[in-house]
């Protein structure tokens, strides 16, 4: 194979990234000490009765209780002391600073709860505020969170369904995702209080006898390293995750008839401009992924549903509203040369304006020796140094230099790993959350391998086909970050076996004369994912 840098044409919307002055970088981290995000404000979101507002369901957040002090509520909700703005769509409640702490005793702010009601719902969808500064990208960002918020399967008039049973789904389903799904480390917490956090979880769906959800932020596009991968479009590694996820949805819905859906939830933009790629290539790669995924469904199934940053933050009504000078001036900084979309870098100021939560905290926790944060931005650095070091942008630097821009990049995707899982949090409120890291698996989030055993193994060698032992805990084999080969045997074509591994570890042996054979590209005409296909020379 090979490999050719592609030229980057300049656009109307794309621009080269360059690395940040000292100014640049005081000016993105103005908000150090003090949390300023929308997130940190949101303590509930709820939803309730039209007509006598009672309670449907709420998710609380900061150890608060407004769940059992709904009678107060109700009492504000009708009465008409309101007020409403854009144009009349959403409705606002004050409750008094006197009045806070009935929720939580640490409590001395004023209060609001802002209601909205979306034109195909009969319930009415909120959210319990505290108010602290008035600002006006705040405000939109609530209704957005209101809008776009995965909380229509909640309308009751749709879940009052008769299971005519008294069939424990719930533990059916929890320890079918423990023997199918979930990816066991050493120290697994399941046992411990895992599986009984993934239970609760799990009945929110299970007792209304409506279709499991999960979300799974992955599938972010593939690395800039050509001796981890064998191209930019997804191939055989996201073939077979595919089918594996819409297999375990089939196995699912045999013994739980309403099924699970599982949202890919795309962290492609999150990064990209950290991890060395252009956001169109994001862009194409997620393009090509959605073309893949019809090619391996069945007809007409809907199992695995995508979303990505700009889908969370430029889809419906409430988007049309936003105003780009509210986030003109929290800079987003690229270390990378990447080539940015103008669309793309507005939804990373959102993001990290409405939801970084880092207080300056993550600053002085990483020069306390042995703190769990030192050790994930270490882990971090080591793997982005190692993904970057073939990038064309960082040939000209000298070995400081590189490794001062990484000690950057590795900060900062630590702090918007951070505010994009906050943001998913809002967004899909009620979803039980998996994830492609590895994790204790205690909850909230539980590990899970996107590739089975049973389709290919994971190698760091072809001599050596055992599968390595991975301690980084925030980094394991993905498609993503490896390639797929096929090995056939010599002396029996019949025989043949699927590796994930590095992209240089193939072409290493085809070098060496150890192996013949090339890499063959993904056919989206089949839905046949690209791979290497050698064989060993006897």
């Amino acid at each position: 194979m090979t490999v050719t840098e592609k030229p980057k044409p300049i656009t109307d919307i794309l621009t080269v990234s360059t690395p940040p002055d000292a100014e640049t970088e005081r000016e993105i981290l103005h908000n150090k000490g003090t949390d300023i995000s929308t997130f940190s404000r949101f303590l509930a979101i709820y939803t309730r009765n039209k007509e006598n507002a009672s309670l449907y369901c709420i998710e609380e957040k900061k150890g608060c209780d407004f769940s059992n002090n709904w009678t107060y509520l109700k009492n504000v909700l009708t009465s008409q002391n309101c007020y409403s703005r854009d144009n009349g769509k959403l409705t606002e409640y004050l409750i008094p600073a006197c009045d806070a702490h009935i929720f939580k005793d640490s409590l001395s702010h004023q209060l609001k709860i802002t209601e909205f009601q979306k034109e195909d719902e009969t319930q009415i969808r909120g959210c319990i505020v505290r108010v602290e500064v008035d600002d006006p990208f705040n405000d939109w960002f609530i209704y957005h969170v209101l809008d776009q918020a995965r909380l229509q399967f909640h309308d009751y008039d749709l879940l009052n369904v008769d299971q005519g049973n008294d069939v424990r789904y719930h533990d059916m389903f929890a320890d079918f995702f423990a023997a199918n799904l979930k990816n066991t480390i050493k120290n697994d917490e399941w046992d411990d209080s895992g599986r009984k956090y993934f239970v609760e979880r799990v009945r929110y769906f299970t007792d209304r006898f409506i279709r499991i959800e999960c979300i799974l932020p992955a599938f972010p596009c593939k690395s800039s390293n050509i001796n981890k991968v064998g191209g930019d479009i997804p191939d055989k590694g996201e073939e077979l995750a595919l089918r594996r996820l819409l297999q375990i949805t089939k196995e699912v819905e045999e013994f739980y008839p309403p099924g699970l859906k599982i949202w890919i939830v795309s962290d492609g933009h999150v990064f990209s401009d950290c991890i060395g790629v252009d956001d169109d290539v994001v862009d194409n790669y997620t393009s090509r992924l959605h073309e893949l995924y019809e090619l391996c469904k069945d007809s007409g199934s809907d199992t695995i549903g995508f979303c990505g940053l700009n889908d969370l933050f430029f889809n419906g009504a409430s988007s049309e509203s936003f105003n780009p000078e509210w986030v003109e001036k929290y800079k987003v900084l690229h270390y990378t040369g990447t080539m940015i979309s103008s669309k793309s870098d507005a939804s990373r100021q959102i993001l990290m304006k409405g939801c970084d939560t880092d207080d300056g905290s993550l600053r002085k926790d990483v020069n306390i020796p042995d703190h769990p944060r030192l050790y994930l931005y270490r882990g971090f650095s080591k793997f982005m140094m190692e993904d970057l070091a073939v990038l064309p942008f960082f040939q000209s630097h000298s070995k400081k230099g590189f490794k001062k821009v990484i000690s950057k990049i590795a900060f900062n995707m630590i702090r918007r790993n951070d505010a994009y899982s906050n943001l998913v949090e809002l967004m899909f409120p009620h979803h039980m959350r998996i994830s492609i890291h590895a994790h204790k698996n205690s909850g909230p989030k539980f590990g899970v391998k996107v590739i089975s055993h049973q389709q290919c193994s994971i190698v760091k060698d072809l001599q050596n086909i055992e599968e390595p032992t991975f301690e980084d805990l925030l980094h394991i084999p993905t498609p993503w970050h490896n390639c797929i080969v096929k090995v056939t045997d010599s002396a029996d074509s019949e025989k043949q076996n699927y590796f994930l591994t590095k992209s240089r570890v193939i072409k290493d042996a085809l070098a060496n004369g150890t192996y013949k054979g090339e890499w063959k590209d993904t056919c989206f005409q089949s839905g046949n994912g690209g791979c290497f296909e050698i064989m060993k020379y006897n």
